[in-house]
């Protein structure tokens, strides 16, 4: 009997050895998938992250250069608005010097119909700093007459905007004796 008792106390020390030792290899299999799966959705996490992040940015920097690039945009039209203004307000202002050249001109006796071109420059201040005659009427006293008409209309009123006086300063007239 000792000895059936011996080996069923061994057998059960065996067996509850065995047992425990599938408890604890279960439980580090468990323990391990469950690390696995833990370390496997931080990754998956962080990708998510990661790749939000670059779309958040992708998403950004499309929104900067359209941003930019309508900026860009509208500095160009503003530009050209206010070249087109300065066109615009020198165009008025040649047409007044030209009203007060012909305003002033005392053209000679006889000389009816004849007609004189000509091309002054002005300076800042609106004096005559260059005048010249780029069609003769043919007659010298006409454009004589023309020449003292330009430079007894000065000073002309000179736009205040930079870009119209600079675009005012070249006056190209034709004049014709009424």
């Amino acid at each position: 009997d000792k000895a059936a008792a011996d080996k069923a106390a061994k057998d059960k020390a065996a067996a509850d050895k065995a047992a425990k030792d599938k408890a604890a290899a279960d439980k580090a299999a468990k323990d391990k998938a469950a690390a696995d799966k833990a370390a496997k959705d931080k990754a998956a996490a962080d990708k998510a992250a990661k790749d939000k992040a670059a779309a958040d940015k992708a998403v950004k920097d499309k929104a900067d250069a359209e941003a930019e690039a309508g900026a860009a945009k509208k500095a160009e039209q503003e530009a050209a608005q206010k070249k087109a203004d300065a066109k615009k307000i020198a165009s008025n202002a040649k047409a007044e010097f030209t009203n007060k050249v012909k305003k002033g001109w005392k053209p000679p006796l006889g000389a009816s119909g004849k007609t004189v071109s000509v091309r002054f420059i002005l300076s800042d201040s609106g004096q005559v700093s260059s005048f010249r005659i780029t069609k003769s009427s043919g007659d010298d006293a006409v454009d004589a007459s023309i020449k003292d008409a330009v430079y007894n209309a000065e000073p002309y009123p000179m736009p205040e905007d930079k870009a119209a006086r600079l675009e005012a300063k070249e006056v190209i007239s034709k004049f014709t004796v009424q």
